[in-house]
């Protein structure tokens, strides 16, 4: 029991520190292991693969937390969303290469869709799609695996437009002007969606995602996904909530 609990400490710090190989010894050592790059390779990260299929701590339910609401969307918005990349080397061949090529994104990346209550809290992660695809297209292609009520609100940025039940930004359209209730919904919309930005901090945090990952994408999508599930443990159980939770009614309610 011991030795897994290092080994998955080990992982962590593997992906935070993200050292080059012939430091890992020095580096990856906990009170009872020091890993090198063989032990790693050969014994952490085939356990790795294993706890990714079966690591289960993004609660989609929590979209529906009773005090999960905000003074400006008090009834029916529960979830707020964006993606976010995770940089990869561009693969030498083009038939791959063009998938993680984005004139959006000043670099080879793979996007993963993410949506989080009001609380901060991850409640929805997607796998990983290359950096080619709409948010949209995206949030439809994975509607199956985020069902909700008919009655549900969602917020994010401009690239979700297009997607019913959506309150996105009003957007200078043909060149117009916006006028100033467009400008002062705005400004609240995007009060509450930074809170999804700052989760892409907190993701981006790690060095593994601060630079271009060098390896195989099956292992990216592993630490990514490990990640994601670690990170929504910590915000879960955070002392106090990063944003004070707002109400306690149920959702749709008053619709």
């Amino acid at each position: 029991m011991w030795r897994s609990q290092h080994y998955f400490y080990v992982l962590l710090m593997y992906i935070h520190l993200y050292p080059p190989h012939n430091n890992m010894v020095d580096i990856l050592v906990t009170s009872r292991v020091h890993v090198d790059f063989n032990c790693f390779y050969k014994m952490i990260l085939p356990s790795a693969h294993s706890w990714s299929l079966v690591i289960d701590e993004i609660r989609w339910e929590a979209r529906l937390d009773l005090d999960n609401h905000h003074p400006f969307f008090p009834y029916l918005h529960t979830v707020i969303w964006d993606s976010t990349c995770f940089m990869v080397e561009k693969p030498t061949d083009w038939t791959f290469g063009r998938l993680v090529v984005n004139g959006h994104y000043d670099w080879p990346c793979l996007l993963v869709l993410l949506g989080i209550n009001f609380k901060g809290e991850i409640v929805f992660m997607s796998g990983m799609h290359r950096s080619t695809a709409y948010d949209a297209n995206i949030f439809e292609d994975t509607r199956h695996l985020h069902p909700q009520f008919d009655w549900e609100m969602n917020l994010g940025d401009g690239h979700f437009a297009t997607v019913r039940n959506f309150n996105t930004p009003a957007q200078k359209t043909g060149g117009r002007e916006l006028n100033d209730t467009e400008k002062l919904w705005n400004r609240m919309l995007q009060l509450v969606r930074a809170r999804v930005e700052h989760l892409n901090t907190v993701v981006k945090a790690h060095q593994m995602f601060k630079q271009r990952y060098r390896g195989y994408v099956r292992n990216l999508w592993v630490f990514v996904k490990l990640t994601l599930h670690a990170t929504a443990v910590k915000m879960r159980h955070r002392p106090s909530p990063r944003y004070a939770p707002y109400g306690w009614w149920k959702h749709g309610e008053g619709r």
